[in-house]
């Protein structure tokens, strides 16, 4: 980072969960606002092997604070407290540094920065809040969490009160955003697909038979279903089902139980574990795969996501076999194979139906998905709409 002790207008982006440029959401948003001709700071954790410290890259500053990863409810608490502290401190620093306009923007889950928006606006800066999850439903939704929901709609009450702009990814979390607190929100769908624009590649044949490649991506927790995935696997095969294998992607606190799960039912021969995908191996990912699985199973707080495992996929034309999820459904606008139901049975069926297409269907499937994506959910839609929303030489004086 620039030693100079005070310099142009720009923004400070706050992120808990996931460092830049891994965190694609934040990097893109970031990205956007250097391009606007903002000194752009993110300010996020030092996990996922990255180091605390500042560094430039590419033109934007990142602080890394140190942090750690919760797995238990009194660790993911402490987390909270310690990553709100830690980069309140970072993102206070980074604002003095600016002059003329500037934006603190903020990104959940948790909601627990609403005491730096509030700062910010006695500042007089600008403040954005980038509502990525609905917490409080997320909370409701896991076990252990669930009496805490009633303090997590209080926090993200709060963050909402401070944001002059408050962004959000999902239609169903803007019209939650609306009912519930009377704000209106700015739908900033996904961040930017590296190399979208190349084709799927040919999948080759292995053992003198074509096989599928089944993937998934993304975070692997208790809401995620990856359980499921393995479980349906499972069915297919006790049915007879053969042709394919599936490749996941990601890490979090039920990758474990998913391994020895796939373990214990012998499933290793069709199953693989991938880890943690870094920033240049997710295309790679994209590229070895025939179609994405969305096992997210029915609890409230899946049918407010907008999934970035189906957004990536749609980009890349591949297609997608997902269950009736509200805003999964609504992303791929009738052109994914849904399940009939969220059973397991129904995903099951859901997959064969994928299976069964001929090659010249499935490229028909993934480039409708593909025509949706650059139509509604590309970044060259939402990042427009995002800068002229939260940049400060955007707002009127």
């Amino acid at each position: 980072m620039s030693s100079d002790p005070i310099t142009r207008a720009g923004a400070v982006l706050v992120v808990l969960n996931l460092p830049v440029p891994d965190d694609r959401r934040a990097w893109a948003q970031a990205e956007a606002l250097r391009d606007d001709g903002l000194r752009v700071t993110v300010v996020c954790p030092a996990i996922r092997g990255k180091i605390p410290g500042t560094e430039s890259i590419e033109g934007i500053d990142v602080v890394y604070f140190r942090s750690f990863e919760g797995t238990g409810k009194l660790s993911t608490v402490a987390e909270g407290l310690w990553t709100a502290f830690a980069a309140s401190r970072a993102a206070k620093r980074a604002l003095r540094r600016l002059s003329g306009p500037r934006v603190l923007q903020v990104g959940n889950p948790p909601d627990v920065l609403f005491g730096l928006l509030a700062w910010a606006r006695r500042k007089g800066y600008a403040t954005a809040y980038d509502q990525r999850d609905a917490a409080p439903v997320l909370a409701a939704s896991r076990a252990g969490f669930s009496r805490l929901a009633p303090f997590f709609r209080w926090c993200e009450g709060r963050a909402l009160s401070f944001a002059d702009v408050i962004v959000t990814p999902s239609v169903e979390q803007q019209e939650r955003i609306g009912d519930l607190y009377g704000r209106d929100s700015v739908i900033v769908r996904t961040a930017e697909v590296l190399d979208a624009s190349n084709p799927p590649v040919e999948r080759a044949v292995d053992e003198e038979r074509d096989i599928t490649v089944l993937g998934y991506l993304g975070v692997i927790g208790e809401q995620d279903g990856v359980g499921d995935l393995i479980a349906c696997v499972d069915l297919l095969r006790r049915d007879g089902v053969d042709g394919f294998r599936v490749e996941i992607a990601g890490d979090g606190p039920a990758l474990a139980g998913a391994r020895r799960e796939a373990d214990r039912l012998g499933l290793n021969d069709l199953v693989d574990f991938r880890g943690w995908l870094g920033r240049g191996e997710v295309e790679a990912f994209l590229d070895e795969i025939d179609a994405m699985i969305v096992p997210d199973p029915d609890i409230a707080f899946n049918h407010f996501c907008a999934m970035n495992k189906v957004t990536h996929a749609m980009a890349r034309a591949i297609p997608v076999v997902l269950r009736p999820l509200r805003e999964n459904v609504r992303l791929v606008s009738g052109s994914g194979i849904v399940a009939k139901d969220m059973s397991l049975e129904a995903f099951a069926r859901a997959i064969v139906e994928l299976l069964g297409l001929p090659p010249a269907a499935r490229a028909k499937l993934g480039a409708d998905l593909r025509d949706s994506f650059e139509q509604d959910l590309s970044w060259r839609t939402s990042g427009p709409r995002y800068v002229e929303a939260v940049s400060p030489l955007h707002r009127p004086s």
